[in-house]
């Protein structure tokens, strides 16, 4: 596993015309997990089920997210009902933006690369942080809600010739690999840096900027 690709800066002179980079939202261009974890708390608490703590939240978080809340023991006619309350929660507080997210980003499109999202939030709450956060410029593509991530990704991977994916989950490691991108880890999310490793992150980063080298090199 790679993790460090010294000697090779991605800047706006950088051409990555043949890169395609999508990226994961939640816990991933955003940092979240407080936010995450209250939002799914409070579908939890409506229909009186234990809330989680954070450690409990980074071991339990999944996606897809119906998934995930059929396990915590939200009744199957109601996992719609709460994803769509989980969301709304989302979008009822602003958050912050990942570090190194709004250099990286403005790079990549610089560069000429294909910026794309790939999330399973509503696309309202999407939309709503990156206005906020102003990064909402950079965006060729932004699906979501999404709650099969491995389609839409091998729908997209003909885009261009070389194609990354970059996600906080271990189901977005997995989905990545399985649609033929590479697959980029970024750690202090909603899961914990053993998981995403094992789940097959070809790297794993901390800050966006460490993604730079990563697609200029590749």
């Amino acid at each position: 596993m790679t993790q460090e690709l010294p000697g090779v800066v991605a800047s706006a002179d950088t051409t990555l015309t043949d890169a395609m980079v999508l990226f994961d939202w939640n816990g991933t261009v955003v940092l979240d997990a407080d936010r995450a974890r209250a939002s799914l708390n409070r579908v939890l608490g409506t229909r009186r089920l234990g809330e989680l703590a954070q450690a409990e939240f980074t071991e339990r978080f999944r996606l897809p997210m119906a998934e995930m809340f059929g396990e915590l023991g939200v009744a199957e006619a109601e996992l719609s009902r709460a994803e769509e309350e989980w969301n709304t929660a989302m979008r009822q507080s602003t958050t912050s933006l990942r570090a190194g997210s709004e250099g990286c980003l403005a790079a990549l499109s610089a560069g000429g690369a294909w910026l794309g999202v790939v999330s399973a939030a509503a696309a309202e709450a999407v939309r709503f942080d990156q206005h906020s956060l102003g990064v909402d410029h950079v965006w060729d593509s932004v699906e979501a809600p999404v709650a099969d991530k491995l389609s839409v990704l091998q729908r997209h991977r003909g885009r261009r010739r070389r194609a990354f994916y970059v996600g906080d989950t271990p189901y977005d490691m997995r989905c990545a690999r399985a649609a033929g991108f590479v697959a980029v880890g970024v750690t202090g999310g909603y899961a914990a840096t053993s998981a995403l490793a094992d789940a097959g992150a070809d790297h794993l980063i901390v800050s966006l900027e460490e993604l730079l080298p990563i697609v200029a090199a590749s």
